[in-house]
């Protein structure tokens, strides 16, 4: 039986493998996050470029860009998958999944507009956080043609 505090086992084993495990979920804390901002951004691009093809294909076969301003990226999906543009629906990169096609309660950042005479086009796509009010992604057919 210790005698004193510092030949406690508590201390002299079980306190510094507490502090330890404190220190190792604050540092992967750190780089969980960066982690997933990067692997969100990947999508999103990957997902939008793909988007950005079916419409530039729509466009080449059809003279105009899809009319119907403004569309969710879902709204769009449809469209292109529907007129043959779109072979199937990429990733939602809210959720990791496919696009759902019809389904509205899906989160969905992308917002896509055209003028009047459907002549031009403007894609927009917010980050992982839906209410921030500025875009991650933009792409239009006059001044962010690439994402590069």
């Amino acid at each position: 039986m210790p005698t004193t505090l510092r030949e406690s086992p508590w201390l002299t084993l079980w306190f510094p493998l507490a502090l330890f495990g404190v220190a190792v979920a604050i540092s992967v804390g750190a780089v969980v996050g960066p982690v997933r901002d990067v692997a969100f951004e990947q999508r999103s691009r990957t997902t939008l470029l793909a988007i950005q093809r079916a419409v530039q294909d729509y466009h080449v076969a059809e003279e105009f860009y899809p009319k119907r301003s403004p569309q969710t990226g879902a709204e769009l999906i449809a469209f292109l998958i529907e007129t043959g543009h779109l072979a199937a629906p990429p990733l939602n990169p809210w959720t990791g999944s496919p696009y759902r096609p019809g389904e509205a309660s899906e989160p969905d950042g992308i917002l896509y507009r055209t003028d009047e005479l459907a002549e031009t086009y403007a894609m927009e796509c917010r980050g992982r956080d839906l209410a921030s009010p500025d875009p991650l992604w933009q792409l239009d057919s006059t001044t962010h043609q690439s994402l590069e």
